[in-house]
């Protein structure tokens, strides 16, 4: 723990030097304060309404000497005006916005109540919300671009066991029980590079929604969090693009206006893996691909004597258009496609054998969606959407003329749906949303293995086909006054498989006490009628051994989940702390969940308890800030068939999640560095083998996640520096560096054990299967705009 040690000196000496903070300066102090000593200090008088200046921040190194001065440096950072109306008195106002063809219309009600929460970009809403701008991001430690749900893990609550972009770990939750949109449509498959990179283009993105807790009622099927990724919406003045590249893709994209009413917004990003490696491709390759078929494969024979060939890329592309109809009403068509493909061949010649192995996974989806203002007060919103996600692995082995192995995995879904929703803001006080959402899914998979030897021919193929339509009708109501805000919801919904009623309430409550202290209660019930369940027949390959798949009434039973949660916040000059405690529950679990490595061919049915800790310190002083995000969490799990029926630690039971960030910004030159922390994950030791033949080996196990790996720690470092190269205004590059894992600490994420037959003495030995984190990985960032 040097390492540790010498970090925490690091940020502490850091800290220390720049924290201290002179009489005549404010540091992200709330307006409203700021406003009261310049009518102490000039003896005037500043009328306003006090909405305008929540939440609303002032940050002065020196302040001026005249009023005119802070005045303007006032009306510059906050875009409101003064007037004045004697030498005496002044009116505070937002100034006159010319109105868009059409607004973008919404009834949360003084919906900002944390600014700048995780760093510039981010707020947090009075409904529980977190939302995230990337065009604002500052600059976060490891990271060259603003990958969305890279970001959002410095959330406390939100957590990536396995390093990937995408294996978001909600309070608990599994991946698959997070609902992700993009522009309405529900993604299936949201990642590049087996998770390494999420397939959404940052640089399109207007903005996103994370719930923990509480979701709107107009969100359904999910059982874990919320991320609501929504693109541009706006017809743009003037045509924008950008180009950029790293180490391990080129991107690009325009914002195109078509006259004055009509908009095509696209981008394009490709891997160029498979023409070029590089230093990042090569790290994320040893990381991703280690302990499969590839490196065994790769590593069987001695290099002189075989041939591999490992063809791999992705590529992602999205388009909307966008019209305005009428000064009130907007048509969008937004459609996005993901693809991932993967060839791996080994050849040795020596005794004619070949291995080939394709794997294809693609996401392709389409939305439209008609907003019409119909006057202040009311308003709707149409949206039909498809989407397509399709996996598909063939893997060959052949042996001369005397064998011929085939495993083939295939897993298909198609989700149409159609969402009405309707807001109606009866006054300033009382707002409500009602609407209706059809949700038709059809499901299939096929997994199996066929062999063709001399003397044993054999064919084994399991399949599948299911379909599922869900009618839904949600209503919410939301209330503002006296500093309580409450939003209350219910959803019905009726499932045509299973035949049953589901309904799932949900209320979300905020009282501000004072100008500094605010507290929240949230609670809700859901169901999810989709699930990933882990498939044991291709795990030989390594890679992707989960399949989609639909509740029924006898396997799979519908997840339904239950949590409550009790919060508050603390806000004073540049202190921003926020705290929040929770309760959940999640039922009819199976065996077959992601994140068991057990072979255990029993199905049960078991449950999930989940208590946690979310903590959130952040300090800004001049141009750095310190962020302190922590969670605890305590994951039990507890199944009919498994350890005596006793409870036990959940596979992602890690109890202690620590990041220490400190950033700073000098004029271009944004600097971040981070220190990622947590306690041990619990996994099942094997204690041996029992049988001597292939057909009776199996390994005996001790008590189900008994025991713990080693505490996980990393080192980030991420710099960026904006310039305008040329007199050209319009033109803004940007370069950018980052190093993840700055000390290469080797981290286990997981241990698996797998049965290995040793061909001198042809007996069968117990192998243990460590996946180790991700080494030293520097990644470059290069980018135009104009």
């Amino acid at each position: 723990m040097k390492q540790a040690y010498l970090l925490y000196l690091l940020l502490l000496c850091f800290t220390i030097a720049h924290s201290q903070e002179r009489t005549t300066s404010y540091d992200t102090t709330p307006l409203k304060t700021v406003l009261t000593d310049v009518e102490k200090q000039f003896k005037i008088s500043i009328s306003y309404n006090s909405k305008i200046v929540q939440g609303k921040t002032i940050t002065l190194k020196n302040v001026p000497a005249t009023l005119l001065e802070i005045l303007n440096i006032i009306t510059a950072q906050t875009d409101l005006i003064f007037q004045k109306i004697n030498a005496k008195n002044y009116i505070l106002k937002q100034p006159k916005i010319k109105k868009d063809p059409l607004t973008e219309r919404t009834i949360d009600l003084d919906k900002v109540l944390i600014s700048n929460y995780l760093t510039t970009g981010f707020s947090k809403n009075v409904d529980g919300a977190i939302e995230a701008v990337p065009k604002k991001f500052q600059t976060l430690p490891g990271f060259v671009e603003p990958d969305v749900l890279q970001s959002v893990q410095l959330i406390p609550g939100i957590q990536s066991p396995d390093e990937t972009s995408t294996g978001l770990n909600i309070r608990g939750g599994t991946p698959d029980q997070n609902l992700i949109l993009w522009d309405g449509i529900k993604m299936y498959q949201y990642d590049h590079f087996f998770g390494m990179i999420s397939s959404f283009n940052p640089y399109l993105i207007e903005n996103v929604k994370i719930y923990k807790n509480a979701a709107s009622a107009r969100y359904g099927n999910h059982i874990s969090g919320v991320i609501d990724i929504k693109s541009h919406s706006k017809i743009p003045k003037k045509t924008k693009i950008g180009l950029g590249a790293n180490m391990i893709y080129v991107d690009a994209f325009v914002h195109q206006p078509i006259g004055e009413k009509v908009a095509v917004i696209a981008s394009f990003r490709r891997s160029y893996s498979d023409v070029f490696e590089t230093v990042t491709f090569d790290e994320f390759s040893e990381q991703i691909f280690q302990n499969t078929k590839i490196t065994d494969n790769a590593g069987t024979f001695n290099d002189a004597l075989s041939l591999t060939n490992n063809t791999f890329y992705f590529i992602d592309f999205t388009a909307k258009i966008i019209a305005e109809l009428s000064e009130n009403s907007q048509l969008s068509v937004s459609s996005i496609v993901s693809k991932n493909e993967l060839d791996f061949v080994s050849q040795f010649d020596e005794i004619n054998r070949r291995t080939d192995d394709d794997l294809s996974i693609n996401n392709r989806g389409i939305g439209v969606t008609w907003k019409n203002n119909w006057n202040k007060k009311f308003a709707t919103k149409l949206s039909v959407t498809a989407s397509r996600y399709n996996f598909e692995y063939i893997g060959q082995e052949l042996l001369s003329n005397l064998f011929d192995y085939e495993t083939v995995k295939k897993n298909k879904v198609l989700d149409v749906g159609v969402h009405i929703e309707l807001e109606y803001k009866l006054n300033t006080k009382n707002a409500f949303i009602g609407g209706y959402e059809l949700s038709i899914n059809e499901l299939d998979y096929t997994i199996g293995k066929q062999s063709d030897v001399i003397f044993d021919p054999d064919f084994l193929i399991t399949s599948e086909n299911s379909k599922n339509t869900v009618h839904a009708i949600f209503g919410e109501h939301r209330f503002k006054a006296n500093d309580w805000t409450i939003f209350t919801g219910i959803r019905g919904s009726y499932a045509t498989v299973i035949n049953n009623f589901f309904f799932e309430p949900r209320i979300h409550v905020s009282k501000k006490l004072n100008e500094l202290f605010n507290v929240t209660l949230s609670a809700e019930r859901q169901f999810q009628f989709i699930s990933q369940i882990i498939e044991l027949e291709t795990q030989n390959f390594g890679l992707e051994n989960q399949v989609w798949v639909a509740a029924n009434d006898h396997t799979i039973p519908v997840l339904r989940s239950e949590q409550v949660s009790i919060g508050g916040n603390f806000q004073y000059n540049s202190w921003n702390v926020d705290v929040e405690t929770y309760y959940k529950k999640i039922n009819n679990l199976t065996t077959l969940t992601r994140g068991f490595d057990l072979e255990n061919t029993t199905l049960s049915i078991g449950e999930s308890t989940i208590t946690g800790l979310d903590v959130l310190v952040k300090k800004r002083f001049y141009n750095f800030t310190s962020l302190v995000s922590y969670a605890l969490t305590r994951n039990e799990f507890k199944f009919d068939n498994l350890n005596n029926t006793n409870p036990f630690s959940g596979n992602f039971d890690i109890r202690h999640y620590l990041s220490l960030i400190q950033s700073a910004k000098f004029g271009n030159l944004e600097l971040s560095l981070g220190w990622r922390y947590r306690t041990s994950r619990p996994y099942t030791l094997a204690l041996g083998l029992e049988g001597d033949t292939a057909d009776t080996v199996e390994i005996q196990y001790g008590e189900t996640n008994g025991e713990r790996l080693q505490a996980y720690h990393r080192l980030d470092f991420s710099a960026k520096y904006e310039l305008k190269p040329f007199k050209n205004k319009d033109l803004k590059a940007s370069l950018g560096f980052s190093l993840l894992n700055m000390y290469n600490q080797k981290n286990i994420l997981n241990r698996s054990y797998r049965v290995i037959l040793n061909r001198e003495n042809a007996e069968f030995q117990l192998r243990t299967i460590d996946k180790i984190s991700l080494g030293r990985t520097p990644n470059f960032m290069l980018r135009l705009e104009f």
